[in-house]
């Protein structure tokens, strides 16, 4: 077997816990993929590749905690949507038409603007699996990519059906199946995981939430779900539900959960699940401010997700800038409108906290810590070189607040996975990037026929659509549900 050896001289390091902000000039030694010393003056001998990292400073690759990559063949579409816009355009009709091809392309094209936007892990939560060929040819994607990846099997279905699962056990002997097929570790050198995304809570009926949940433990598999995000007179207190149930554990990843009560914050933390604040969509999008520092304070594992590129980009930068200044805005305005400006002190989240939230704080929630999100010895080397001598970002008074507020995805000069090199001088594989651009168009010349066909970008929304989706949401739930407390 041949070892690699990389040595990253000639910049700063962020080591440890990122919330610590220990910056050090120093230099990584990376072993197979692994950081196997971290020091000055390291030796030279026998190193196969020297990245230069002068005027750089070297940070962990950021964790995109929810992702949906397959939407990336529809980029931009849903920018201008409120959440019953996207569920009704993208949910209930585009994500039908997908083919296999297309989940392939809009796939690996997202994962290589991850990739270049510095995100060397991520959730990919793939509900447009309509087919078994759908679930393979996504898992190929992100191995293609070389993005690590949590690749969640999408348990829902199109809403007019698909020949190919006619039932939901059908489409969970697939998922058994798959599971038989896919590696059963996790370490630095297995980029690729498997995970099950399950149906929302009310979408379907009660007794198929259950066996969702139970077919994620028989599997051993982490599990994901849109949890606790729309609200209505009759919101469901989902994760109480859950948790009546015996349902709600470790292993699992709740994105969103904007609606949650205290009381339902508190069962997730006893549970020791996690969750996933995709600030962009979620303010956008009217579900709510994100729950992120409301999860922390509760010493629940939170992380940061950029959602949908058929929304927004895959830029964590905007992500933690908007989670900090939204939860400083909730924090503030009871104290403006009580008190006035001079009851304010300072922020809800600091830059490093939220730095720790987009990268290590991610990790843990995925299950990854132990490979990922710090530079540590041992750990994966998966870590980006950050200019840090361009105008927009000097003088330079603090490495902490200079990353999270005034760098782009432009200053990330270098990006690793594995210790791989993914992004190099600022510019990602050409060959990589001409074939993500070459089939993603090509995936929307398909789509794009047909999705005029069937109404247009944004078909007309039906009179009583939400009444429809409640009442729909009512009827699926467990028939104890007046016993149980928000």
């Amino acid at each position: 077997m041949t070892t690699k050896t990389t040595l990253i001289a000639g910049g700063w390091a962020l080591l440890g816990a990122p919330r610590e902000a220990r910056f050090e000039r120093a230099e990584l030694l990376i072993v197979d993929g692994k950081i196997a010393a971290i020091g000055t003056e390291l030796p030279r001998e026998n190193i196969d590749e020297l990245l230069d990292a002068s005027g750089t400073v070297v940070i962990p690759g950021f964790v995109d905690t929810h992702h949906h990559l397959w939407e990336t063949n529809l980029r931009g579409m849903s920018a201008g949507w409120d959440i019953v816009d996207f569920s009704w355009g993208i949910r209930f009709h585009h994500s039908a038409i997908q083919s296999a091809d297309d989940i392939y392309a809009g796939t690996y094209a997202g994962a290589m603007t991850a990739l270049d936007a510095g995100i060397t892990t991520a959730l990919d939560f793939s509900h447009a699996i309509n087919s078994p060929a759908h679930a393979r040819e996504g898992l190929r994607a992100v191995r293609d990519a070389g993005l690590r990846s949590v690749f969640a099997y999408g348990l829902a279905a199109a809403p007019d059906g698909s020949a190919d699962f006619a039932t939901a056990e059908a489409r969970h002997d697939d998922l058994r199946a798959l599971r038989a097929e896919s590696p059963t570790g996790s370490d630095a050198s297995t980029l690729v995981t498997l995970a099950v995304a399950v149906n929302d809570i009310g979408g379907v009926p009660w007794e198929q939430t259950k066996a969702e949940y139970e077919l994620a433990r028989e599997l051993d598999l982490l599990l994901t779900a849109h949890t606790n995000s729309t609200w209505s007179p009759q919101r469901a207190p989902e994760i109480s539900w859950l948790q009546r149930e015996g349902l709600l554990g470790r292993n699992q990843v709740h994105a969103h959960m904007n609606t949650s009560s205290e009381h339902e914050l508190g069962l997730v933390a006893d549970a020791g699940a996690g969750i996933a604040s995709t600030p962009e969509t979620e303010l956008q999008m009217g579900m709510g401010f994100p729950i992120l520092a409301q999860a922390a304070r509760r010493g629940i594992s939170a992380g940061l997700g950029t959602d949908i590129q058929a929304n927004n980009s895959a830029d964590v930068f905007t992500q933690m800038r908007l989670a900090m200044h939204a939860e400083s805005a909730r924090a503030n305005q009871p104290l403006l409108d009580t008190l006035g400006s001079g009851a304010l002190h300072g922020v809800a989240v600091g830059p490093a906290e939220i730095l720790h939230h987009a990268t290590l704080g991610g990790a843990e929630v995925l299950g990854l810590d132990g490979i990922t999100g710090s530079i540590e010895l041992g750990k994966a080397a998966d870590l980006m070189l950050v200019r840090y001598d361009q105008l927009h970002q000097r003088p330079l008074l603090d490495m902490t607040s200079m990353l999270v507020l005034h760098s782009r995805v432009s200053d990330i000069e270098t990006v690793l996975v594995a210790g791989n090199v993914r992004k190099r001088g600022g510019t990602l594989d050409p060959a990589a990037s001409v074939k993500a651009s070459t089939l993603v168009d090509a995936a929307w010349d398909r789509l794009y026929s047909q999705i005029e066909g069937r109404g247009g970008q944004l078909p007309a929304r039906p009179d009583g659509l939400v009444d429809q989706i409640v009442q729909a949401a009512v009827a699926n739930a467990p028939g104890w549900a007046a016993e149980v407390a928000y």
